[in-house]
């Protein structure tokens, strides 16, 4: 099977239970619904011969790996009024995190105006997505399918702009 939105519709309710049933929390889940999504994005068109067993696989290692973040202790806090080397980034780091970030607003210019203000609700100022569908009018189910389909086409961007610098 290819992956496409009917993939993201046949399979995102499925990954939403295995998540809610693990984590019992709904922007949790939501995060992992998202996030499994991301992550199938990235394997190469028809490189996937069972979408539905890799994403349970992806969503499973997401809960995983979010449940043990939680169990973790908290790290005693840095002692205050020290100055700690290498806390200030490199300029190369500033321009290369400042040409990308030109980049992905270009891509967010370019979405539909409902699909970018979504996406920028939902995953820049963290709002759940029956917060986002309340402000906007529109189902919770409508928002989920804004972001995916936002995230593609950032992955999408991004991924040709890096072929193309790699390219030349």
């Amino acid at each position: 099977m290819k992956f496409d939105e009917s993939a993201y519709r046949l399979f995102r309710g499925d990954i939403y239970r295995l998540a809610y049933q693990k984590l019992g929390d709904h922007s949790a889940s939501e995060d992992i619904v998202q996030d499994s999504f991301l992550r199938l994005a990235q394997y190469r068109q028809g490189g996937v011969g069972n979408v539905g067993g890799l994403l349970r696989r992806i969503a499973s290692n997401l809960i995983v790996d979010r449940a043990r973040l939680q169990k973790r202790k908290p790290e005693e806090a840095l002692p205050e009024g020290r100055d700690f080397p290498g806390e200030e980034p490199s300029q190369e780091a500033v321009l290369i995190d400042k040409e990308r970030m030109e980049q992905v607003s270009e891509i967010l210019d370019q979405m539909p105006p409902m699909r970018r203000e979504v996406f920028i609700m939902r995953r820049l100022h963290g709002m759940s997505a029956k917060e986002v569908g309340a402000a906007l009018s529109i189902s919770p189910a409508a928002v989920d399918a804004h972001v995916a389909r936002a995230v593609l086409v950032l992955h999408r961007g991004m991924s040709a702009l890096e072929d193309r610098v790699v390219s030349e």
